[in-house]
């Protein structure tokens, strides 16, 4: 019993450290990205964007300006999580009021309603060539505002072949915990979409560091609490001191 606590203790504590030693971009990692704004002058003709956003093409130019853009800023997991799903729910009219379930992106406000990004299925690891260059599976990218469920956003190549579904990750190095990223991804809501949507053209930009999923506390509690068990065992076997 002794010998299984131990392994199942020092199991927690390598594989943490395992994980933060990884070479490449980590199947589990977290995008934490840096909050966006847009800045417009007075008359709202010259604009300019800094740090994470999302683009809508509102004039069907099929290209993004800086008047377009809405900057975002990380929601309750603070960026996007490599290799999960992360759904988000309660878009309405209105501004946001602080109902939402927004795990990817806080909720902002576009054409006066409430939206937020998510992934509908886990954001997989195309390719990785271990040198900072990293394609990301986006086919499950969506949006929720306004109530409307999801606005899809995985593409369709059908009608739009620039539509890849991957989202592009370029590192400053390896894309290794600790390195800098910048994410861009683009792609048109498919035609005939219920939402109304379709045909739109969208994009994302982000822009940040690679980091480590936090530990839960429960689970550093869980191994301190493997280690006590281990401590009064052994001091069963041995007995009372004399």
């Amino acid at each position: 019993m002794k010998k299984k606590i131990f392994v199942v203790s020092a199991g927690l504590l390598i594989g943490t450290h395992s994980a933060l030693s990884a070479a490449a971009l980590s199947t589990n990692a977290l995008l934490a990205f840096n909050s966006g704004s847009q800045t417009c002058n007075s008359s709202g003709a010259n604009c300019s964007v800094q740090g994470s956003y999302f683009s809508v093409d509102t004039n069907g130019d099929q290209a993004f300006s800086a008047y377009e853009a809405i900057g975002i800023t990380p929601g309750s997991d603070g960026g996007l999580l490599v290799g999960q799903a992360q759904v988000a729910s309660g878009s309405h009219t209105g501004s946001p009021d602080g109902s939402e379930t927004a795990p990817f992106d806080a909720p902002w406000s576009f054409y006066a309603n409430t939206g937020m990004h998510q992934s509908t299925t886990p954001v997989n690891i195309v390719s990785d060539d271990g040198n900072g260059h990293v394609l990301l599976d986006f086919s499950g990218w969506g949006a929720t505002w306004n109530g409307i469920v999801n606005i899809p956003l995985g593409g369709d190549s059908a009608n739009f072949p620039s539509d890849t579904g991957q989202a592009v990750v370029s590192c400053g190095y390896d894309c290794s915990f600790g390195d800098s990223f910048v994410l861009d991804y683009s792609a048109h809501v498919p035609v005939g979409d219920p939402s109304g949507f379709g045909t739109v053209y969208w994009g994302l930009h982000l822009e940040g560091t690679v980091s480590a999923v936090p530990i839960p506390a429960a689970i550093w509690l869980f191994g301190s609490g493997l280690l006590g068990l281990a401590g009064f065992i052994r001091d069963r076997r041995n007995g009372p001191a004399l």
